[in-house]
């Protein structure tokens, strides 16, 4: 296997490093007790607010046998037990859909006086974004104009914990990350610890840059400038001899090029992997698939394919002019997330020669109407006609609770029946029949 289809797979499972975070107003305090073995308190100061409340991605906790893509238990992290996770995809506007708690408000903080806001709680292992909700009753519905905000939303990053992006109109929520407890979030049936995206000590941490590029046609950030969010490796030479192997890594639909360097902290993630020799040092760049003067409401396909012809014309130059960053395709891979990933099927069926390996993430052609249905993707005649789809390094991950999942499924099915060798991870699997691992109490009726 090569060392950049290693990157790909180990995105999603790594080699665990134990740290804890503060900042002036977020600290991760280890406790040593019950229910998760750490407390995260927030400070916040607004001197006007009647109210205030988190969210912005901070959502209650649920568990997999209680849990559809549409429907989460929402216990309150106070409420914690082993096996729960938090589940980002959830539709939280929906009247119903977090169970008997039905709509989601947000987390209400106390008022300390004097303007001073404080909320504490427990939460389990994992990378959490944030962000305040002032005066307001149900935090997605709220609007707002106030300058410094995007119009129609309410949400305010936290001043002292800003997010890493180019601006406030990418709209990244403020991040915080909580480190594993085996004494109490240990779970048989699932692995909950998410240290492998902890950060590792400053002087083996890698450089993280916002990077504006030249781009023809581009919109954003300036007419014909567009952006990037870039990594390079600890102690990186720009006159080494060999170049680096490179990382492609595609943001998601609505999202952009800061969603997984915060989101994911995947930037953690390459560090901890190069601190424990798992990988070389790499370069990663986290490109951004909106505002290149393609039509970005669709229809989805020829939004990837112009995607595709510019980043071949003018994104991988770039790269490999700018930085000391392989233009080997041997030592280099992409990889995205949702339409990130059918992004990537589209590299890997029609620029596969540009790239060794490929990794996608919860995606690849769109909704499929069956897990078994393989008509459109990848089969025995697309590899007669391009050989090298193969021999190329393919890694498929996906959830149980995903909207993807008969997607992925197909691409696998397809994969298979065309002989091309894959990995694969699905991830928070839901085992049947319940036994007596079912974590709460019996089974609901949705």
């Amino acid at each position: 296997m090569s060392t950049i289809t290693q990157i790909t797979a180990l995105l999603a499972t790594s080699l665990a490093l134990l740290a804890s975070t503060t900042t002036a107003s977020v600290t991760v305090q280890y406790t040593g007790r019950a229910p998760t073995g750490y407390e995260v308190t927030f400070k916040y100061t607004n001197a006007t607010a009647n109210k205030v409340q988190i969210a912005g991605g901070l959502l209650p906790f649920t568990d997999q046998f209680h849990t559809t893509p549409a429907f989460s238990t929402a216990y309150d992290p106070h409420e914690y037990r082993p096996g729960d996770f938090f589940v980002a995809g959830l539709n939280v506007n929906t009247t119903g859909n977090l169970g008997p708690q039905g709509n989601y408000t947000g987390f209400y903080m106390n008022n300390t006086g004097n303007g001073h806001w404080e909320w504490t709680s427990p939460f389990p292992s994992g990378t959490y974004s944030y962000a305040y909700i002032i005066d307001c009753g149900l935090g997605p519905r709220c609007a707002t104009t106030e300058p410094g905000q995007v119009p129609g939303l309410t949400f305010y990053n936290d001043p002292q914990n800003l997010p890493f992006q180019n601006d406030h109109l990418q709209f990244n929520h403020s991040i915080f990350q909580v480190p594993y407890d085996k004494e109490f979030q240990y779970y048989p049936a699932l692995n909950l610890d998410f240290d492998f995206s902890l950060p590792v000590p400053t002087a083996h941490q890698g450089k993280a840059l916002a990077v504006n590029y030249s781009s023809p046609g581009s919109t954003y950030p300036a007419k014909d400038i567009h952006d990037l969010a870039l990594y390079l490796p600890p102690n990186y030479d720009p006159n080494c001899t060999d170049p680096y192997p490179v990382l492609y890594l595609s943001h998601g639909g609505g999202g952009s090029a800061y969603d997984w360097p915060n989101l994911a902290k995947a930037f953690n993630i390459i560090d901890n992997l190069i601190l424990e020799q798992w990988i070389p040092p790499t370069v990663v760049v986290c490109p951004a698939f909106y505002n290149l003067g393609c039509n970005d409401t669709g229809p989805f396909p020829e939004l990837m394919i112009c995607v595709r012809e510019n980043y071949l014309s003018i994104l991988l130059p770039f790269v490999e002019e700018t930085y000391r960053a392989s233009s080997d395709p041997e030592h280099r891979a992409f990889a995205g997330l949702s339409l990130g990933s059918e992004l990537t099927y589209e590299m890997y069926i029609n620029a596969t020669s540009n790239f060794s390996s490929f990794g996608l993430f919860s995606g690849a052609r769109g909704p499929a109407s069956s897990d078994t249905n393989t008509a459109g993707y990848i089969s025995n005649a697309s590899v007669a006609a391009n050989p090298e789809l193969a021999n190329r390094g393919v890694f498929v991950g996906f959830g149980n609770f995903d909207i993807a999942f008969t997607d992925c499924r197909a691409l696998e099915l397809a994969l298979e029946l065309a002989g091309v060798p894959f990995l694969s991870r699905i991830g928070l699997w839901k085992p049947t029949p319940y036994g007596i691992d079912a974590g709460r109490t019996g089974r609901v009726t949705y």
